[in-house]
């Protein structure tokens, strides 16, 4: 099995969202051996985008296995645990980029936010790309690469151009391909963005449906209503989901003992914790930690 191998545009061990000013592209191809950055089940640092031109393999994210063959596009969220094997190797790019780099187009920066494009619970894993769309890829990311390489006053305001039309592209070929056309400008689905976005900045500290109930003003059963409608789950379901989520992330990626993962997570009683644990996934946090290492 062969693993993605990426050409490093600058001399530089690791990526760093802050040393990089928010942003950072790579290419990637057969005839380049360097950064295996996607090929060792690391955990993302801020949002990714990868576009693999052709061949086929397998993506894991978040410990779950997807298939792809052809061209396709894996739009990746801040936390999520993913590793590429490729089956047949690739040309292409990977796109690195934090909130930062719009700190100038915050109404952007929201709006791809609501259009759940980085929605790990929600988004589609594996993005198909037509013949068509691969003409404006190529040269999307051929001039996000130019510009990147370049670096001078006038690239950080051209890449932040380019980034917004290629986050748009990619959304109107995941919306074509989707069924349920996100009604972004529903209330009652600005309601369920909302508690994801108070959800994911607060679930450590807050495992209670009343806690965002008061946040977001409204009262529980509003929030289940929306929470039944667009993710057929109650709130609390979704709080737990979360909460394991993260419990397994830092089973697979971090030497923790459970006692510590425990009290990130905002539980107060490890046992409480084991059984909470167990009752989602059927296995002990220990006992899943070791399952995960012997399976991957």
């Amino acid at each position: 099995m062969k693993k993605l191998k990426l050409q490093q545009t600058q001399e530089k061990d690791s990526y760093d969202l802050e040393d990089l000013n928010n942003f950072r592209i790579d290419v990637f191809s057969p005839l380049h051996c360097a950064l295996d950055a996607l090929g060792e089940g690391s955990r993302q640092k801020g949002f990714a985008i990868v576009w693999l031109k052709d061949g086929n393999g397998t993506h894991d994210l978040d410990l779950k296995r997807h298939y792809y063959e052809g061209s396709v596009m894996f739009v990746l969220a801040p936390g999520q645990i993913h590793k590429l094997n490729q089956f047949t190797e690739s040309e292409g790019y990977v796109v690195r980029f934090s909130p930062a780099v719009f700190q100038h187009e915050q109404d952007f920066m929201n709006h791809v936010l609501d259009t759940c494009l980085f929605d790990s619970n929600t988004s589609c894993p594996v993005i198909q790309v037509d013949e068509k769309s691969k003409t404006t890829f190529e040269s999307l990311f051929s001039q996000l690469h130019e510009e990147f390489l370049i670096q001078d006053v006038n690239a950080s305001d051209i890449i932040c151009s380019y980034l917004k039309i290629l986050i748009s592209q990619i959304n109107r070929i995941k919306r074509k391909k989707s069924s349920d056309q996100v009604p972004i400008n529903d209330a009652g689905y600005k309601l369920f963005r909302a508690l994801k976005i108070a959800i994911e900045k607060n679930y450590k500290e807050h495992h209670s449906v009343q806690h965002y109930a008061d946040l977001l003003h409204v009262q529980p059963r509003a929030l289940n209503a929306v929470a039944r409608k667009y993710a057929d789950r109650s709130t609390g379901e979704i709080i737990q989901e979360r909460l394991l989520l993260e419990a397994q992330r830092i089973l697979y990626h971090e030497d923790k003992r459970v006692k510590e993962i425990c009290y990130e997570l905002g539980f107060d009683d490890p046992a409480y914790f084991t059984r909470f644990f167990k009752k989602h996934t059927g296995l002990a946090p220990q006992f899943y930690k070791d399952q995960v290492e012997v399976a991957l």
